[in-house]
């Protein structure tokens, strides 16, 4: 393992293994690769052949070291890397003998026939003047500039690729310092439109020839037609345009509602950058309450799209928990800006189920995803569009409360003026009813005064005729009650001396029945009664424990007694015997 512990390795599928002490920073640039896969039973992060372009652009300037398979696939691309550390080999075997002689072999003569390889490598490069004498303009994409860019004359790859954005064709290429200095000047005349580096479509004129010394194939590279690549940048952003427009994705995006408080914000930038500290800078300073969550991305190179759409999907997902999201990216030539132009981009923008604001590149800088979201000029742009959004939408707040306050005063103050005069009304026409019904009242009272004595004569007449029958009716009565009363003293006396008689006879044998009950009549047959101190019968030996002062009632007087305490319980034998 390199001495960092930042390693990359390629495995027997032409994969390549990621392995490096964990660091939060790191792992989140791992994510931006689109591809990639942790293994967590051998921990190691797997990355697929065709990203190692993408690969290599992020992990080299980290410090992470290459093995010899990993650097020979990327030598293949034109490219050299730093290689891991490894063990140092055993010596070679020595030679067996028989093999090689000390001495070497006599050289034979060549035949005249036989070529030898700078003949060769001369002929054929005569055959390549021939069928080139010519430089031609050739169309291709950039590889391998930059990591050359620093030297005086450059060599690099000028490659093509399919639909599927896979290499199919290649060839090297050399540009030398003079028609280099020529080609920068030429650029920055223009405004410096772009760069020459990596992943860029070109136009090229360039000479075809073979590099004797080393039988190499290669083109030299003389003259650079800016306005191909600018062109076909613009030509390739108005179509992907235009096709959009034809589907109605346009407008999509932009016919959204605007939130009125887009304090949850979703930011996809290149964690870190300029852009990104713009952004949170001009949000912090604003002293609103915004919340971000912030998504890392590929903004230059072939990974941007697939990084991108990465992005948007995980919003996608959490879309309920923000307002808006935010795509950023610095300025930068017209090429670095141009990995935007992307169909699927401008699809995913438009059909995103929230406002996506675009801050890409500078005031002047197009887009495909500036024609499908809300732009803005720059990063910072984006975010203080936020910021203005929040200000206006408080604003408006305070000057509706404001509003609504001053109306209310004015719809108090004219409530007060209305309650005062129906007051006013109010106690004149209950003074004016009250008035009224004084005058009503007092014809009321003389009309119930003469109808009071009108009714109280006729219930005096009518009482004075009652008061007459019923001292008649009584008169009767008290005649028939006296009668009967008359009648029932004559029936009383015959009827009470029976019930007295009979009276009398149950009462004397009551007082028999009771005189043979009574407890002296046993005592005159013998019999003595025991009572306590107190008076009360004793029936139980053991309410009276020895030392008891007892008294004995006889037929003739009493005794004082005292108690010697309870005898033994008689056998039944005894008992019976006592019966007997």
């Amino acid at each position: 393992m390199s001495s960092t512990g930042k390693e990359v390795r390629q495995d027997e599928t032409g994969a390549f293994r990621i392995r490096f002490p964990f660091d939060r920073s790191l792992v989140d640039r791992i994510k931006t690769l689109p591809n990639r896969r942790w293994n967590a039973a051998e921990r190691f992060w797997w990355v697929p052949a065709e990203d190692l372009l993408a690969l290599v652009e992020l992990l080299q300037p980290l410090g992470f070291r290459f093995d010899s398979a990993t650097s020979g696939a990327y030598g293949a691309l034109g490219g050299t890397l730093p290689l891991v550390e490894t063990e140092p080999q055993a010596h070679a075997s020595p030679q067996l003998p028989g093999l090689f002689d000390s001495k070497p072999p006599t050289a034979v003569d060549p035949s005249p026939e036989d070529y030898s390889v700078t003949r060769l490598n001369r002929m054929v490069q005569t055959a390549i003047e021939a069928a080139f004498p010519r430089p031609v303009w050739l169309v291709a994409e950039i590889s391998g500039f930059n990591r050359n860019a620093h030297k005086r004359h450059v060599t690099f790859q000028l490659v093509e690729h399919d639909h599927e954005g896979k290499t199919t064709s290649r060839v090297d290429a050399t540009l030398f310092e003079q028609p280099r200095r020529v080609i920068e000047q030429a650029l920055a005349r223009a405004g410096d439109p772009f760069r020459l580096e990596d992943e860029i479509s070109v136009r090229v004129r360039a000479r075809v020839e073979l590099y004797v010394p080393w039988g190499s194939y290669r083109v030299v590279v003389e003259e650079l037609d800016l306005n191909y690549t600018l062109g076909e940048a613009a030509r390739r952003r108005e179509e992907i345009v235009r096709r959009l427009r034809e589907a109605g994705l346009a407008e999509r995006n932009r016919s959204l509602e605007f939130p009125a408080l887009p304090l949850r914000v979703g930011l996809i930038t290149s964690l870190g950058s300029d852009a990104h500290k713009d952004v949170l800078r001009t949000l912090e300073e604003s002293g609103y309450a915004f919340r971000l969550l912030c998504h890392g991305a590929r903004v230059q190179g072939r990974a941007t799209e697939p990084s991108v759409l990465n992005a948007l999907d995980r919003f996608r997902e959490c879309a309920s928990e923000l307002d808006v999201v935010l795509i950023c990216r610095g300025g930068g030539s017209r090429t670095d800006l141009a990995w935007f132009d992307s169909e699927a981009l401008g699809r995913a923008v438009a059909l995103f189920p929230l406002p996506v604001v675009v801050g890409i590149g500078h005031e002047q800088d197009y887009s495909v995803l500036d024609e499908v979201g809300w732009r803005r000029k720059t990063p910072t742009a984006a975010a203080a569009f936020l910021v203005e959004t929040v200000r206006r939408s408080l604003e408006a707040l305070e000057q509706n409360c404001a509003t609504i306050l001053a109306l209310a005063d004015r719809r108090l103050a004219e409530e007060r003026r209305r309650q005062a005069e129906r007051g006013r009304r109010l106690a004149l026409s209950a003074r004016a009813l009250l008035q009224k019904e004084l005058v009503e009242l007092g014809h009321r009272r003389m009309r119930t005064g003469r109808a009071a004595a009108m009714h109280l004569a006729r219930r005096t007449t009518l009482l004075d005729g009652t008061s007459r029958a019923v001292v008649q009716a009584a008169r009767r009565e008290i005649g028939t009650a006296r009668h009967g009363l008359k009648e029932a003293v004559r029936a009383l006396g015959p009827r009470s001396a029976r019930n007295l008689t009979a009276e009398r006879e149950r009462t004397d044998q009551r007082a028999r029945r009771l005189h043979l009950v009574d407890p002296r009549r046993v005592v005159e047959r013998g019999y003595a009664l025991l009572r306590s101190a107190d008076g009360a019968v004793l029936t139980d030996a053991g309410q009276v424990p020895a030392g008891t002062p007892l008294r004995a009632e006889l037929r003739r007087g009493r005794l004082a007694l005292r108690s010697e305490g309870a005898l033994e319980p008689r056998t039944e034998d005894e008992s019976h015997a006592q019966e007997r």
